[in-house]
């Protein structure tokens, strides 16, 4: 997950972003997976996007642990199967590659700055 958490970085940087960890960076996320869904309109194939879906959620996974909230990644999951990546945190399991990835191939409704506030900031009190 480290290495697509660089890779998200070095993407970013390529389109004028900077991700710097904050809480804040997972709109300018938000902004790259909206950008994703329209290549991904265009082409017409997920060749390449869950890539890049992986890619961005390893990313909020990192912001999570740079606040100082731990979690951990595993590979499987018993109900949502292999290759579904939950990042272990509180007792629970977020999703970050699948929120990324129906962000890409489902479009706004699936914003994931929405989904970072209602399931990682008010959780911990920090909701605006």
């Amino acid at each position: 997950m480290q290495e697509g958490v660089t890779q998200s970085l070095e993407l970013a940087k390529e389109n004028g972003v900077t991700l710097d960890f904050s809480d804040e960076s997972i709109q300018e996320v938000e902004k790259l997976l909206a950008e994703c869904h329209r290549e991904y309109k265009k082409a017409r194939s997920e060749e390449g996007f869950h890539g890049l879906a992986l890619m961005f959620g390893a990313y909020i996974g990192e912001v999570i642990r740079q606040k100082g909230f731990g979690g951990t990644w595993a590979r499987n999951h018993p109900d949502m199967g292999e290759d579904s990546f939950p990042f272990r945190w509180r007792g629970g399991d977020l999703f970050l590659y699948a929120w990324c990835a129906k962000r890409i191939f489902d479009g706004d409704g699936d914003n994931v700055a929405f989904k970072y506030k209602a399931l990682v900031l008010d959780k911990l009190g920090q909701g605006a």
